[in-house]
C-alpha cells in the first residue's frame, strides 16, 4: 500500500480519506508493505513529522516491509533529516529513499525524541529549558509556556496513551511571517483520547463520538483516572491557545479539535491519526 499526501504536508488531514480504514493500531492491519511517498511534497510541517513516525513504526510492528520516501525538493528532505524524522525512522529499522539532503542549518531545539516513561518526559523537559535558554530568542515568559506546555503534554501522553512505540517529543524555533514563533508537538500511537477517558466510568456518555471526547477531556479536572487532582494538562494547554496568534491542535483517532489564530475552534471528525497528536504554536 503506498500513501501519498498532498504536496504542502500539514499533518494527517492531508491524507485521502479512503485510508482512514487502514488503522495500524489495529490486530486486522495486514499490509506487507506500507510506503509513505512524499516525493512530490514541497513542505512538511511538525505535525506531519508526527504522523509518518507513528504510522510507520506502527505499521512495521505490525510485520509491514516499511519505506519513507522522501521529499525532491531538497529544502522539505533536509527539514526531514533537521527533524531526527529520518535517524529515528532507520534506526528503527524503517527504510527511507531520501537523495537530495542539503546541510543542515537547524532550529530544531529538540528533534523527534522517543519517550516512554514520566522520568523519561522530565528529562526532556528539563532538555528543552535549557536549549531554550541557550537559543537566546524570546522572552522568559515565552520560554516558561513553551516548556511547560511540553512536559504537561508529555506527562499525560507517557501516563495514558498505553502505546507500544512509545511516545514522541519535538521543539523547533522558526521564522513566521514577520515575526518568529516555537512550535511544540507530541505524539503516540496509543489508545486514543476517547478510550482513556472511559477508563473513568463517569464519563462514558461522552465515549461514542471521539470528538465529543476530546472537547470532554479539554474541561478542567476531567481525567480517564478517578484522582480528582488530575486533569489539568489538556485543560492548561487549551488556555495557554485562548491568546491570539497561538495555534492548537489536538488530533485523536478521527476527531480533531483546532484553535486558530483568531481564536476560532472547529470540532469535528477528519483524517486518521493511529494515537493521539497535541501541537501548538506560539510567536515570540
Amino acid at each position: 500500500m503506498e500513501i501519498v499526501p498532498r504536496q504542502d504536508f500539514k499533518d494527517a488531514r492531508s491524507i485521502p480519506a479512503r485510508f482512514n480504514r487502514y488503522d495500524p493500531r489495529s490486530d486486522k492491519f495486514d499490509e506487507r508493505e506500507m510506503i509513505v511517498n512524499l516525493r512530490d511534497c514541497t513542505r512538511v510541517h511538525p505535525p506531519a513529522v508526527m504522523w509518518c513516525a507513528v504510522y510507520l513504526l506502527l505499521a512495521q510492528r505490525r510485520g509491514s516491509d516499511c519505506l519513507l520516501i522522501a521529499p525532491d525538493d531538497s529544502e522539505a528532505a533536509t527539514y526531514l533529516t533537521d527533524t531526527g524524522l529520518v535517524g529515528v525512522l532507520q534506526q528503527s529499522g524503517v527504510s527511507v529513499d531520501l537523495q537530495n539532503s542539503l546541510a543542515t542549518n537547524s532550529s530544531v531545539l529538540l528533534p523527534l525524541t522517543r519517550f516512554s516513561s514520566t522520568a523519561e518526559a522530565e528529562d526532556l523537559t528539563n532538555h528543552i529549558h535549557y536549549s531554550l535558554i541557550q537559543s537566546r530568542q524570546g522572552s522568559a515568559n515565552i520560554f516558561h509556556v513553551v516548556y511547560e506546555t511540553f512536559s504537561e503534554l508529555a506527562n499525560n501522553a507517557a501516563e495514558h496513551s498505553a502505546s507500544e512505540i512509545g511516545a514522541f517529543g519535538i521543539v523547533q524555533f522558526e521564522d513566521w511571517g514577520d515575526g518568529s514563533r516555537f512550535v511544540c508537538a507530541v505524539a503516540d500511537g496509543g489508545i486514543g483520547i476517547p478510550t482513556s477517558l472511559l477508563r473513568n466510568p463517569r464519563h462514558e456518555d461522552y465515549g461514542y463520538y471521539e470528538w465529543a471526547a476530546m472537547d470532554r477531556a479539554t474541561e478542567e479536572l476531567v481525567s480517564g483516572t478517578s484522582d480528582s487532582y488530575r486533569g489539568i494538562g489538556l485543560y492548561e494547554t487549551v488556555e495557554r491557545s485562548r491568546i491570539p496568534g497561538r495555534e492548537l491542535i489536538i488530533h485523536s483517532g478521527i476527531g480533531i479539535i483546532v484553535k486558530g489564530e483568531k481564536l476560532t475552534t472547529r470540532i469535528t471528525s477528519t483524517r486518521l491519526f493511529p494515537g493521539t497528536m497535541v501541537y501548538i504554536s506560539i510567536p515570540t
